[in-house]
């Protein structure tokens, strides 16, 4: 994506204006079984349906395993998506991809480390799924920043630069203090677009270093986003909720991402990302994007085989040079992933 108009940017300090654009669906009592619930019970609560994909798809088998308890016999668990008071962070602003084109199939990103998909046939992407491991994270070695912060997610769009552009996205955090030694780590909800600084939302899923974490966005229509997320680690499915588009703004749906991002403080012109902490190697696995033409009766899924690869960088000052300081690698045997690697050291 090219670079935001920054003089036209303006920043919104808290996060009434996301949270005014959220609806949060109903949650499931204690007991409550998905996989025994049927497809209007399933959209009541925006859960994932089983019946919009053929069973035996990798779609289907993915949100059939989302729905599932942590082990046999044992029921998921269901939490509020927000809690009153925690829901503000303003601790990091997720901003589009500063990307410099490079041959096929990779490119190069000062914030961006991961791979996206486009459709083809003249169809928009609707879907985004897939999970990852929380990946532990420390300082650098020889790092001198007073802190590091991460951001990993999946989100919509973005990718492309067009007018009105915008960017829902879902994911967890990994941030490191240099004064305290500590790691902290969280889960997060935003939708950026172009000439704001909107702050993203605390999520109240609980997540450590190290938890599988399932993550679903899927479009509605063209301004409405519902968003799943849940720890797999703890069976814990956070309440699911509905997101519209700022206003005057629509879903593309060019492209779907799977991102290690090393985000820009609040209200930064977005060249002035934090350094990367050195976080464990991971992976995204069930990486699926679904589009959709007009005339389709079924989304069409497209897998990490035509995903473009993106590699981020850092400028060094003193000697002046470019270095690489995470990678992405895509591993097409059965079950594909997208491997991701810190270089930095």
């Amino acid at each position: 994506m090219t670079n935001p108009e920054r003089a036209s940017e303006k920043t919104i300090d808290d996060c009434s204006e996301l949270l005014t654009r959220t609806k949060f669906l109903p949650l499931p009592d204690k007991g409550f079984d998905p996989l025994r619930a049927d497809a209007d019970t399933l959209s009541y609560f925006g859960l994932p349906s089983l019946t919009d994909h053929p069973t035996g798809s990798e779609g289907y088998a993915f949100r059939r395993t989302f729905l599932s308890g942590p082990a046999k016999d044992a029921l998921p668990e269901f939490a509020l998506a927000v809690v009153e008071g925690q829901a503000g962070t303003g601790l990091l602003r997720s901003r589009p991809n500063l990307m410099v084109t490079a041959p096929w199939p990779a490119q190069k990103s000062s914030n961006w480390s991961g791979g996206y998909v486009a459709p083809r046939n003249g169809r928009s992407i609707v879907s985004v799924t897939a999970n990852w491991v929380v990946p532990a994270v420390t300082a650098p070695a020889g790092g001198t920043a007073a802190e590091y912060r991460s951001s990993t997610w999946i989100g919509l769009d973005g990718q492309r630069s067009y007018k009105n552009s915008t960017l829902p996205q879902i994911g967890t955090s990994q941030f490191w203090c240099t004064a305290t030694g500590v790691a902290t780590y969280g889960s997060w909800y935003q939708w950026w677009a172009r000439g704001q600084h909107v702050p993203p939302i605390s999520l109240n899923l609980p997540v450590s270093p190290g938890n599988d974490i399932s993550a679903i966005m899927t479009m509605l229509d063209a301004s409405t986003v519902r968003f799943n997320i849940k720890n797999v680690s703890l069976g814990l499915i956070l309440q699911a909720f509905d997101v519209t588009a700022p206003p005057g703004h629509t879903v593309s749906g060019g492209t779907a991402e799977w991102i290690m991002e090393r985000p820009s403080p609040l209200g930064t012109d977005g060249w002035t990302p934090y350094d990367l902490p050195a976080y464990q190697p991971f992976s995204f696995t069930g990486c699926i994007a679904e589009a959709r033409a007009s005339a389709d009766t079924m989304a069409t899924p497209i897998d990490l085989e035509l995903a473009r690869l993106i590699r981020m960088y850092e400028i060094v000052r003193l000697p002046t040079s470019v270095r690489t300081i995470s990678s992405a690698k895509k591993v097409l045997t059965s079950p594909q992933r997208l491997d991701l690697t810190y270089l930095g050291n």
